[in-house]
């Protein structure tokens, strides 16, 4: 859990354009997307005693100074679960993500049908499953958070494992590395093509080149309220603690 928390902040400050040092924690902004919320969001210290009123107070000028009309908190394990009715009182979505780590062997799976790919490839895919969300308002977010996805490429190497029906792209999935640790992330399968095991194979085929890759500790994160945990742990991914985030959503 630790490890895993510790790569996931260490990608965040390198993700974002400015870093603001408060009581607390830290405000990770990145203005020039300022729909995006993953880039700007409030990570609270590891360890900190706080009250969900005071990291309002406390971040609200930061986030208003930057012009962000969304607030956004993410805290880790205890604190977090302590703080979820409080944020949850207050309006705010509340979300507990599961931190996954990979144990044991990798699943003997078939992923001869999965390759590594260029972003160059992914861009359009991107923005298709973008927009199949239906909580994408505009053409502006989904531009916005197509650009999100090539400043990863800043915060951590970068590789794209996807799987192709009759030519096309159906299923992919991203695998980030540094210093030994790698992190399965955006797994995503095009809604036409869902239910045929992709999801399997990309993230079985990503979990072996992380191997690979010379990372001795592999993991991902999967929402603690839908299903996909529930494909990971079959895989061999297995829940080992919690990550909070809080969001405020814009007014309307």
């Amino acid at each position: 859990m630790n490890r895993a928390v510790a790569f996931g902040r260490r990608f965040d400050e390198r993700l974002v354009e400015e870093t603001v040092v408060a009581a607390h924690g830290c405000a990770l902004l990145t203005p020039s997307l300022p729909r995006v919320y993953y880039a700007n969001v409030f990570a609270v210290d590891l360890g900190a005693q706080v009250s969900a009123a005071d990291l309002v107070e406390e971040l609200e000028p930061l986030f208003a100074t930057a012009g962000l009309g969304h607030r956004k908190v993410s805290i880790d394990e205890e604190l977090g679960a302590r703080l979820a009715p409080e944020f949850g009182r207050r309006g705010w979505k509340v979300e507990e993500l599961l931190v996954m780590p990979h144990t044991g062997q990798p699943p003997t799976l078939d992923t001869s049908g999965v390759e590594e790919v260029g972003w160059e490839e992914l861009a359009s895919v991107w923005a298709e499953g973008i927009r199949s969300s239906p909580d994408i308002q505009d053409e502006e977010e989904v531009r916005q958070l197509v650009a999100a996805q090539h400043r990863r490429r800043i915060a951590v190497d970068v590789r794209y494992f996807a799987a192709r029906v009759d030519g096309q792209i159906a299923s992919y999935c991203e695998l980030f590395s540094a210093e030994g640790t790698g992190q399965i992330e955006s797994v995503m399968t095009l809604e036409p093509f869902r239910g045929r095991g992709l999801a399997k194979a990309v993230v079985t085929r990503a979990l072996i080149e992380s191997g690979a890759a010379g990372n001795d500790f592999t993991f991902l994160v999967a929402e603690a309220e839908d299903w996909p945990k529930q494909l990971y742990r079959r895989l061999g991914f297995e829940t080992t603690g919690s990550i909070w985030d809080f969001l405020l959503l814009p007014r309307r």
